[in-house]
């Protein structure tokens, strides 16, 4: 077994919190770890890099080498395209926020950073302001980035929620419970997604309604995902789902709502 990672993002938005968990997983787990210190302008709004390497045999390196992570973590869509080089053409997955924390004065058009992701044959975006808001708190976006991610990592939910509750206990149990729900939203997001995609809807339209998707009620009820894959089996829906989320709007997930669109209803009239 081995599992590379590279999480990013900019100062500030908690990286080392996500690297914290992910560690410890892995120390529970008995497993082998390397994850060096956090690289790149690690103040507010510089970028950072971390790099969790984890085996059931030693590792050498602490650093990944270029083409061979397994997942690339991002809590920022402009620093997801600066370390794609290090994602594994093969089988590497991306998971970002689409959320931009414009920190430079040319920052890209959020357009073209959407084209360069949602094209990438697996990826999973999720939108980490609104389900953080909607977990108690918008500084729980990074929590939110790892319960997507859980979805494609090794250890059982139960063990990333343990590390979670330690981490923010000293804090308050009120914060405790945010990122716990924190967490429990981005598997919601990544399970829907995996439903989608397990159904056959194509990547990018899986990938597009998912971020703009509000997980209420939560987890998705298997009626409630029917109707989805109703809605998209329609020849109008990737269009469709492609003008909600290039507009950033965000939809209820109940069954109302595809079946609208299904007949003719527009988003904006939602």
């Amino acid at each position: 077994m081995k599992q590379d990672v590279l999480l990013c993002g900019v100062g500030g938005q908690g990286i080392l919190s996500i690297a914290y968990v992910l560690d410890n997983c892995a120390l529970d787990s008995g497993l082998f770890l390397k994850q060096p210190e956090v690289h790149g302008m690690a103040q507010r709004g510089g970028a950072v890099q971390a790099h969790v390497r984890v085996s059931d045999r030693p590792i050498c390196s602490d650093l990944l080498p270029f083409g061979s992570a397994d997942l690339l973590l991002s809590l920022e869509p402009l620093e997801a395209l600066r370390y794609l080089g290090y994602l594994s053409p093969d089988s590497g997955w991306v998971i970002s926020d689409v959320t931009p924390f414009v920190n430079i004065p040319n920052y890209p058009e959020t357009a073209s950073l959407d084209g360069v992701l949602l094209g990438l044959p697996r990826t999973i975006l999720f939108n980490g302001g609104l389900l953080a808001r909607k977990a108690g708190s918008p500084r729980a976006q990074n929590i939110v980035a790892l319960g997507v991610a859980s979805s494609r990592l090794s250890y059982p939910a139960p063990l990333f929620e343990k590390h979670i509750a330690t981490l923010f206990a000293a804090k308050s149990e009120r914060l405790v419970n945010i990122n716990l729900n924190a967490f429990k939203l981005g598997r919601v997001a990544s399970a829907f997604h995996a439903r989608l995609m397990d159904a056959g809807v194509g990547a990018a339209s899986a990938t597009a309604l998912t971020c703009s998707l509000d997980f209420n009620p939560w987890p998705v009820p298997e009626n409630v995902s029917e109707a989805w894959l109703r809605f998209l089996a329609q020849p109008q829906a990737p269009q469709l789902v492609r003008q909600i989320f290039d507009s950033r709007q965000v939809l209820p997930v109940d069954e109302a709502v595809p079946a609208r669109l299904a007949s003719g209803v527009a988003p904006g009239e939602l």
